[in-house]
């Protein structure tokens, strides 16, 4: 990854491009979104070692994708805080290794708001090695030297966009002070680990010793005793004041008795503002409200007025805000979701509109690509033309695959994987690594090509037109052709099979049929002719969960939810087409192709969710979605406190991959 990486954003060092002061910067800012309970989930019953990106799901968010950050700067955000917890995912000292992978991940997901040119907040989490007591100080400091000089490295030459935050909400756990302002013990405990942290991010390389940096008061809290005894450190012009700030308390965030759904008193954000303005805007010190929010109880007028008056009042005073959004919309949590995480659908509108009125905010911010060292902007790779496939029974004219053709143009800026263009990969809705994904959720695969309503590239297949499906690596085209192993499938659901081509209304490509072909409303036999195919991949696809769970705010679950997460995969399959198709040819050998294995499973939810062939994927994809959609109404709907049954719910659906 850090191959790909140096590719990508080599030459972002700029000589002088840190001239701007934290007041600078935070005026530059607009508004910010908080990737809340995803990097920084952690569940005490996952293996990291095993796997170490499984926790970004285990509380109960989907795995997320560069589509999201596309969707939200189109709403106005220009700031993204990537909320990360690294415990549980580094080794023992003295060295305290952080596991590459899930480095890479972190890297990953960094990436998607900062090549678009959004500013990025990087901290550390829900640690349990930072609590704020003295007889803790000696270990906490060392570790956090070891964990940050890491990470500091691994974006030593981002760019101003990059902002790192050293702590979270550092604070005495499980004390009566843990939410009260603290006392000296641990104000002394946040002021040591703050200077430390400056330090030691100033003495690593690259633009590491001018980068802005993020400095919490105890618990990150406003109140008067944390306020007081806050030691900013002087002589260094990039340090930014971090700040949260749920106000006011009964309306933002409390979910028990006090509780109001209504806003008609600023009294509280005045005071807010006017604190943060006397202790240290006036006093020329940046400052961040890293997190704020408002939940829902079913208000979301009330919440406009509320938001629109926090951030226009944030705004007088220079400070940029960040809104707190858990992907929870439902149940008795703390409810901040504001964004479906799978659809990108805005789910409160009127929240929105009221942050973006509250900054006068000018529109959508439009990405851009970082540029490089000499100033040009990042070559974007260049992409094979599509293969065209005739809806008829003639044999079809494939191209040679060029590697070095331009872009196509694409609509409906979707979102893939990396690199994209304009929000998808190559521009187009859903793209894989490297896919191409063109048009209303058409999906590229690994590198496939997904064309036009809900046509998904395989693995890399070509999924073309009205929910054509490319296989492995198939080709589908037109209302339900679905590619087969590699197979052609054409219009009507004509399906290719192992690896025949299927055309025309109900065509099917057979097996062994290599490489037959299914002409009108007929199934083809064997043999029949085409050029041969490079052997596909035998692994499944991994399907993300599309229900958020009802998880808390900033406290790890006692049962988490067991979720498989998807582990990106470092190289992209070759699967090139090797010759075009003009005359028959003669039959080529079957290449040996190993099914996937699958131990059989029992089940006790039974019912049609195992009603599946062993290898009928596509069957199995949409009942595990309609499995975990109905685990995650009980997680919503759970009555006596027995979360336990909605775990094993959610184990039972893992199960019908492996049926």
């Amino acid at each position: 990854m850090r191959f790909l990486n140096a590719i990508l954003l080599a030459g972002l060092s700029i000589v002088g491009t840190h001239a701007m002061s934290s007041i600078e910067l935070t005026r530059n800012m607009k508004i910010g979104w908080s990737l809340g309970n995803t990097l920084d989930a952690s569940c005490d019953n996952l293996d990291n070692n095993a796997d170490p990106t499984a926790s970004e799901t285990c509380w109960g968010n989907v795995k997320t994708t560069e589509g999201l950050f596309t969707a939200l700067m189109k709403e106005g955000f220009d700031t993204f805080r990537i909320p990360t917890t690294w415990d549980g995912h580094f080794g023992e000292g003295p060295d305290y290794k952080i596991n590459p992978t899930w480095m890479k991940r972190v890297h990953e997901v960094v990436d998607y708001g900062y090549k678009k040119g959004a500013y990025v907040i990087l901290n550390i989490h829900h640690e349990k090695w930072n609590y704020a007591f003295s007889n803790n100080l000696q270990k906490a400091q060392t570790i956090l030297v070891a964990i940050w000089k890491q990470i500091a490295a691994e974006f030593a030459d981002y760019d101003e966009h990059l902002i790192f935050e050293g702590m979270n909400e550092p604070r005495k756990v499980g004390t009566s002070v843990e939410w009260t302002g603290g006392d000296s013990e641990g104000w002394d405990f946040v002021n040591k680990m703050n200077a430390l942290f400056v330090k030691t991010i100033r003495a690593t390389g690259g633009n590491n010793p001018k980068r802005h940096l993020m400095l919490p008061t105890y618990a990150a809290t406003t109140m008067d005793g944390a306020i007081n005894a806050y030691q900013f450190p002087s002589g260094d012009s990039n340090l930014i004041v971090s700040l949260h700030a749920y106000t006011p308390y009964n309306f933002a965030l409390n979910n028990g008795d006090g509780a109001v759904s209504t806003f008609s008193n600023t009294s509280d954000l005045d005071q807010l503002f006017n604190l943060i303005k006397s202790k240290f805007t006036s006093k020329n010190i940046a400052v961040i409200i890293g997190e704020m929010g408002a939940m829902s109880r079913n208000n979301d007028a009330e919440r406009a007025k509320w938001a629109e008056a926090y951030t226009r009042g944030a705004k007088a005073i220079g400070v940029p805000c960040v809104v707190w959004d858990n992907g929870l919309f439902e149940g008795s949590g703390e409810r901040f979701g504001l964004i479906d995480r799978t659809t990108y659908q805005v789910k409160a509108p009127q929240v929105v509109s009221g942050l973006m009125k509250g900054i006068g905010s000018t529109g959508p911010v439009t990405p851009t690509n970082k540029p490089t060292s000499s100033g040009q902007s990042n070559p974007e790779p260049q992409a094979p033309e599509t293969p065209t496939i005739p809806e008829n029974n003639d044999v079809p004219s494939v191209p040679e695959v060029d590697n070095t053709p331009s872009i196509p143009n694409n609509d409906n800026n979707g979102n893939g994987g990396f690199p994209g263009n304009n929000g998808g990969d190559f521009g187009g809705n859903n793209g894989g690594f490297p896919g191409f994904g063109n048009n209303n959720g058409g999906n590229g695969g690994f590198p496939g090509f997904g064309n036009n309503n809900g046509g998904n590239g395989g693995f890399p297949g070509f999924g073309n037109n009205n929910g054509g499906n490319g296989g492995f690596p198939g080709f589908g085209n037109n209302n339900g052709g679905n590619g087969g192993f590699p197979g052609f499938g054409n219009n009507n659901g004509g399906n290719g099979g192992f690896p025949g081509f299927g055309n025309n209304n109900g065509g099917n490509g057979g097996f062994p049929n290599f490489p037959g072909f299914g002409g009108g409303n007929n199934n083809s036999g064997f043999p029949n002719f085409a050029a041969p195919v490079d052997t596909p991949v035998d692994t499944p696809v991994d399907t993300p969960v599309d229900t958020p769970v009802d998880t808390p705010v900033d406290t790890p679950v006692d049962t988490p939810v067991d979720t498989p997460v998807d582990t990106p995969i470092d190289t992209p399959i070759d699967t090139p087409i090797d010759t075009p198709i003009d005359t028959p040819v003669d039959i080529p050998s079957v290449p040996s192709f190993d099914a996937p294995s699958f131990e059989a499973s029992s089940s006790t939810i039974g019912g049609d969710y195992f009603s599946c062939g062993s290898n009928d994927w596509s069957c199995k994809q949409s009942m595990a979605d309609k499995c975990y959609k109905d685990a995650g109404n009980c997680w919503n709907t759970v009555q006596d406190g027995n979360y336990k049954k909605c775990e094993d719910y959610i184990s039972e659906c893992n199960k019908i991959w492996k049926s």
